[in-house]
C-alpha cells in the first residue's frame, strides 16, 4: 500500500485526470439513469405507438424523412417542436414519441417538452439507426 502512495505521489498528473473521467463518467451515469423510463427500446416504443393515441414525430431532415420513416409519424425539425403549438398542446396530456437518426436529438427535445409539463414523453433509444439494426420496418413517401 505504501507503493501505492508512492506511486500516485510521483505520477499526480495521470491520477488528476484519472479522477477527472471517473467524475464525468459518474455524472453521466446518473444523467442517463435519470432519464431511463423515458428512453425507450424499439420493442417498448412500438407497444407505446401501438396502445394508440400517441403523437409521433421524426425529427430528422425532411430528405430523410422522405427516404423511410415510421408510419404515422409527424415530421418536425427540433426547433419546430415548440410546447405552445396547437398541435403539440393537444398531446400534453397523452403520450409524445420521438425520434431522431441516433437518439441524441430526440433526448433533447423530450427534456425540453418534459420541462414544459408534458408528462409522457419518450424518446427512441438509438434513434433510426437501432430501429433498422432491429429489422423494424419504415413507410417512404411524404407521410402526414
Amino acid at each position: 500500500m505504501e507503493r501505492f502512495f508512492e506511486f500516485v505521489a510521483n505520477h499526480s498528473i495521470l491520477w488528476s485526470i484519472f479522477a477527472a473521467l471517473l467524475i464525468a463518467w459518474a455524472m453521466l451515469e446518473w444523467k442517463l439513469r435519470g432519464r431511463a423510463g423515458f428512453d425507450l427500446s424499439s420493442f417498448d416504443f412500438t407497444r407505446k405507438l401501438n396502445a394508440g393515441g400517441a403523437l409521433l414525430i421524426d425529427l430528422r431532415p425532411s430528405a430523410d424523412f422522405d427516404r423511410g420513416h415510421i408510419r404515422g409519424a409527424k415530421h418536425l425539425t427540433p426547433s419546430q417542436v415548440d410546447p405552445g403549438a396547437k398541435e403539440i398542446a393537444k398531446a400534453k396530456d397523452s403520450a409524445v414519441l420521438l425520434y431522431c437518426q441516433s437518439g441524441v436529438q430526440s433526448v433533447e427535445v423530450a427534456d425540453r417538452l418534459r420541462k414544459a409539463g408534458f408528462a409522457q414523453v419518450y424518446s427512441l433509444k438509438g434513434g433510426v439507426a437501432q430501429w433498422l439494426q432491429d429489422q423494424m420496418p419504415l413507410e417512404k413517401g411524404k407521410g402526414r
